[in-house]
C-alpha cells in the first residue's frame, strides 16, 4: 500500500449520512440541551471542575494509569505528594490543566477548529509542557530512549511506530496525512449533524495516523472533548467521553476492539469508495456516538438539581448538628452565589446564630468565598466527593437509562453465544455451520472474512464436497496476510465457525498451519507499509 493520506478515507460520510447515525445525532443533542438545566449557572461551573478529574482519571486509565481521583486533586491544589504516587498525579494534573484550558477558549468564543493541525499541535505540547519530566521521554524496542518534542509531529525514521498489529503511517509523510486530516474534518463543520459525527470518525482517524510519538490517544480524547463543545453538546462540560470510553458499553474492552475493528481494509466492492473500510467505520461510529448519548443520560441524573440536592442535605444532615445547615445548602445550591447577610433569611435566626451555622458549613467546605466578607457560593469537597458523587470513580448503580447497543454488536454476541456445542453430532454441528454460513456475512473482522469465502466455496461447489482445509487456508491468508489480524483471534474464530473444523484433531491441525503460515503473513502485511513513496 502506497502512503498516501487518502489511505484514511473514508474519514467521513458525503454521500449520504447513515439514518442510524443521523438519529443518534438528534437524540445527543436533545439529552445535551437538557443537561445541567435545573442547576446554577455557579454550581454548573463548580461541578465541571469535577467531571476534568473524571475525564482525567478515565482517560489515564485507558493507558493503563490509575491514577487516585484524591491524588489528582491534591496534585491540582499543589499539595505534597507521596513520592510513589507523584508522577502520575502530575501527569493527571497535566491533562486537567489543558483541559480548563480548552473549556476557557471554549467560554470566550476563541476555540479553533479542533481538527486542525494547529490546535491538535498545541493540546500535544501543553500537555507535554506540564508533564513531570520522567514521562517525557519515550523508549524503543531496542531499548533507547528519545524525548518526546511537546507538539511536533513525528518526523525521523526513528519515529516509526508500530500499534499493535496496526501500522501508521511511515514519520516522513506525517505532515501530508495531518494537512489532509485537517481539511477533511474541516469540511465537515458545515451543520450540526455532520459536526457530531465527525467527532466519532476523526477520534479513530486521528489515532489510525498516530501522529505524534507518544500521547496520542489523550490527545485524541481531549481533542473529542472540544469537538463536543465546538458542536454545541458539551451540556456546560457535565460529561465526559473519556468515562464512556473507559467502560463501554457491555464491557470495558469495546474501545479499544471498536478501533480495532475501524482499522480493516475495504472489504468488498459495497463496502465504499476508500482504503479503509466503509462499513467498519459507520459501525465505529454507531458504537462512539451511542457511548456520548450513554454518558450524557448518565450525567443527567447524577447531575440533576433535585437528586443531587437531596444527597447533599443527606451529607450535611449526617455532618452537622446545627439542623439549619441542610437549608442554607439548597438555598445557595439553588441560586449559585448567597450573600452572607441573607444566610439568616434563611435560618431564620438572628445574625449571629446565622454567621455560627455558615462557619460550620464553610468549615467542612460545603461553602466557599473568596475572602472572609464575599458572598458565598457552593463547594463540592474533596472529602466527600465519593459520597456526593458515589458512581463517577466506581461500578455503583445509578437510576439512570440502560445504554443502547448498537445492533450490529448485539448480533456478534448473540450469533457468537448461540451457536450450537461441540457436543452435539459431528452431522448435526457440520450443517448447523453450514446453515450459518449467511449469518457471518453481517458481522465483522475474522467472522465476516469466514463467512465470504466459505459462501463463494457453497456457490462454485454447485453442491458437491466442499474443501473446506482450502477455504481455511484462504481465511487464514486473508485475515492475516491482509488484515494483520493475530494468530489467536484466527484459530478460535475458524475453530467456532469452519465446517471443517469440527474435532479436537482437526483443531490441532488447523492451530499448527496458522502458526506455520504466521511468520510469512505478517512479514506480508508489515511489507505494505514499508518504503512505500507517495504517488506523484
Amino acid at each position: 500500500m502506497e502512503e498516501v493520506p487518502t489511505r484514511i478515507e473514508p474519514a467521513f460520510f458525503e454521500d449520504s449520512i447513515p439514518p442510524i447515525l443521523a438519529d443518534l445525532v438528534v437524540e445527543i443533542q436533545g439529552a445535551a440541551s437538557l443537561l445541567g438545566q435545573s442547576l446554577n449557572e455557579d454550581a454548573a461551573f463548580e461541578l465541571s471542575d469535577l467531571v476534568r478529574v473524571m475525564n482525567c482519571y478515565y482517560s489515564n486509565l485507558i493507558e493503563g494509569h490509575n491514577t487516585r481521583p484524591k491524588d489528582i486533586e491534591r496534585a491540582l491544589a499543589g499539595a505534597e505528594l507521596e513520592e510513589a504516587t507523584r508522577p502520575l498525579a502530575l501527569e493527571a494534573k497535566a491533562h486537567v490543566v489543558v483541559q480548563r484550558e480548552i473549556d476557557q477558549l471554549n467560554r470566550l468564543g476563541k476555540l479553533p477548529i479542533p481538527t486542525s493541525g494547529e490546535f491538535i499541535s498545541w493540546v500535544h505540547r501543553r500537555f507535554y509542557e506540564e508533564m513531570p519530566a520522567e514521562f517525557r521521554f519515550v523508549e524503543q524496542a531496542d531499548g533507547q530512549k528519545f524525548e518526546i518534542v511537546p507538539g511536533v509531529f513525528r518526523a525521523k525514521a526513528e519515529d516509526d511506530v508500530s500499534v499493535g498489529r496496526h501500522q501508521p503511517p511511515s514519520s516522513q509523510y506525517v505532515l501530508a496525512f495531518m494537512k489532509h486530516f485537517s481539511e477533511r474534518y474541516k469540511s465537515a463543520q458545515t451543520g450540526a449533524t455532520n459536526r457530531i459525527i465527525a467527532i466519532a470518525a476523526a477520534h479513530h482517524r486521528l489515532n489510525f495516523i498516530h501522529p505524534f510519538t507518544d500521547g496520542n490517544g489523550r490527545v485524541s480524547r481531549l481533542m473529542s472533548h472540544a469537538m463536543a463543545q465546538n458542536s454545541g453538546i458539551g451540556g456546560k462540560g457535565l460529561w465526559s467521553i473519556s468515562r464512556g470510553l473507559a467502560r463501554g458499553l457491555n464491557d470495558k474492552t469495546e474501545y479499544k476492539r471498536m478501533m480495532d475493528h475501524a482499522d480493516q481494509q475495504r472489504m468488498s466492492d459495497r463496502d465504499g469508495r476508500g482504503n479503509l473500510s466503509a462499513k467498519a467505520l459507520q459501525d465505529y461510529c454507531e458504537w462512539f456516538l451511542s457511548v456520548a448519548l450513554d454518558q450524557i443520560k448518565f450525567s443527567n441524573v447524577v447531575f440533576a438539581f433535585d437528586t443531587l440536592e437531596a444527597r447533599y442535605r443527606k451529607l450535611a444532615e449526617t455532618l452537622i448538628d446545627d439542623k439549619r445547615a441542610p437549608d442554607v445548602i439548597s438555598a445557595v445550591l439553588k441560586h449559585g452565589t448567597m450573600d452572607r447577610g441573607d444566610i439568616s433569611l434563611i435560618t431564620k435566626t438572628s445574625d449571629r446564630t446565622a454567621r455560627n451555622t455558615l462557619k460550620e458549613i464553610l468549615d467542612l467546605g460545603f461553602l466557599k468565598s473568596s475572602t472572609p466578607k464575599t458572598p458565598v457560593r457552593i463547594a463540592f469537597p474533596l472529602d466527600y466527593r465519593d459520597r456526593l458523587f458515589p458512581n463517577l470513580f466506581a461500578d455503583v448503580e445509578v437510576d439512570a437509562p440502560a445504554p443502547k447497543v448498537p445492533a450490529f454488536l448485539m448480533k456478534t454476541e448473540t450469533k457468537s453465544t448461540t451457536m450450537p456445542l461441540a457436543t452435539a453430532s459431528l452431522d448435526v454441528e457440520f450443517q448447523k455451520r453450514i446453515d450459518f454460513v449467511p449469518m457471518l456475512l453481517q458481522t465483522m473482522g475474522i467472522q465476516f472474512i469466514i463467512g465470504k469465502i466459505a459462501a463463494e466455496a457453497l456457490a462454485d461447489s454447485g453442491g458437491q464436497e466442499v474443501d473446506w482445509r482450502d477455504v481455511e487456508d484462504r481465511v487464514i491468508t486473508e485475515a492475516i496476510g491482509e488484515h494483520g489480524f493475530s494468530r489467536t483471534a484466527v484459530i478460535d474464530d475458524l475453530s467456532k465457525f469452519s465446517p471443517g473444523t469440527l474435532t479436537e484433531n482437526q483443531k490441532d491441525d488447523l492451530t499448527m498451519r496458522v502458526y506455520e503460515a504466521a511468520p510469512q503473513l505478517v512479514a506480508k502485511y508489515n511489507k505494505k507499509f514499508e518504503g512505500r513513496g507517495p504517488k506523484r
